[in-house]
């Protein structure tokens, strides 16, 4: 003869892990409540750079909330349609559009 276990839920408890984990993940990703700041910059590149060295020059300015590299890298992207095409392909004198957010 099998028996039914009855599990009681704590809604309490489920409501305390669904508030945290959301927590979490504002605290985690960076958001930032505060004034912020759109800087938008253009960037003439040198000899030798690549998008990964740009993005690392420029993603420490961001202060506004965190971003990876990979998605500032992905943002130059975005900004400038004609890296669209040939993603990656740079070359000197070109001149690169870049946006960040620094606290205020």
């Amino acid at each position: 003869m099998s028996r039914q276990i009855r599990r009681r839920i704590r809604w309490g408890r489920v409501a305390a892990a669904v508030i945290g984990g959301a927590l979490a993940v504002t605290l985690l990703t960076g958001a930032y409540s505060g004034d912020q700041k759109l800087v938008e910059t253009v960037y003439t590149v040198r000899e030798g750079d690549t998008l990964r060295d740009i993005s690392e020059r420029f993603l420490p300015l961001n202060t506004g909330g965190r971003r990876y590299i990979l998605e500032f890298e992905e943002g130059i992207v975005e900004l400038n349609p004609e890296l669209w095409e040939n993603r990656g392909s740079i070359y000197p004198g070109q001149k690169i559009r870049i946006n960040y957010w620094v606290k205020e």
